[in-house]
């Protein structure tokens, strides 16, 4: 390991077989992006990261959901095995219900997002997911400028950040995956008769990251192993 290396500060996601692969965490202060089909775990991923920060490390976390209302999110993520109360009783994770933003400014989930990053203290930033915000973007100029406003606001925040996106079978990242500090994707394919799920990371700057397929085991407790 370089000098470089040894001086990036990192968060560890503690999910089973992650770290191990991306030199040990999330770079701290980067903006990442999770995407995937549906159904293939990308909440799970980001809840179970946020969990692990706030509950054994120290961090503090906004988890912002859009496609489905806190109640909802709260209720399908405890029944995987992850109670998220606790964290929030103790004021170390809020969740937000972007929900009630639809048809609003696009600014204006930029700016609810910052405010409440720098109230709370919080370290960790997670979007679940970013789709909604793309598609209420009317044209492809519209698109790359709100990424590019967000991406700016989010690095000069200085936050961890962790946005989940999710891609329609064959269909491919646009301006959203070249922004960002880190890409990692998960897939469902077809083994035999049997769906499975796989991981790989696309993309992390001043990471020497694995660049294979590994697989993603959610029984008890979500864990990414070698395909």
């Amino acid at each position: 390991m370089t000098v470089a290396q040894k001086q990036v500060s990192r968060i560890e996601t503690g999910i089973q077989g992650l770290d191990s692969i991306i030199e040990g965490g999330l770079i701290r202060g980067d903006v990442h992006l999770l995407a995937g089909g549906p159904g293939t775990g990308k909440s799970i991923l980001a809840a179970n990261f946020v969990f692990n920060a706030v509950t054994g490390h120290g961090e503090k976390a906004i988890y912002a959901t859009f496609e489905e209302s806190t109640e909802y999110f709260k209720r399908n993520i405890k029944r995987v095995g992850i109670d998220l109360h606790p964290a929030e009783q103790a004021k170390t994770l809020r969740i937000i219900d972007l929900e009630a933003l639809r048809g609003k400014e696009l600014e204006s989930n930029i700016s609810l997002l910052i405010s409440a990053v720098k109230e709370t203290g919080s370290t960790i930033l997670v979007i679940d997911s970013l789709t909604a915000l793309l598609y209420a973007c009317e044209t492809r100029f519209e698109l790359r400028t709100f990424m590019k406003t967000m991406y700016k606001s989010l690095k000069e925040l200085g936050t961890t950040s962790l946005m989940t996106v999710s891609l329609p079978n064959g269909a491919t990242l646009g301006t959203e995956g070249f922004l960002v500090d880190s890409v990692m994707f998960l897939e469902n394919w077809m083994d035999q008769s049997q769906f499975k799920t796989r991981f790989v990371v696309l993309k992390m700057r001043g990471t020497n990251h694995s660049k294979k397929y590994h697989s993603v085991i959610l029984s008890p407790k979500l864990s990414i192993s070698k395909f």
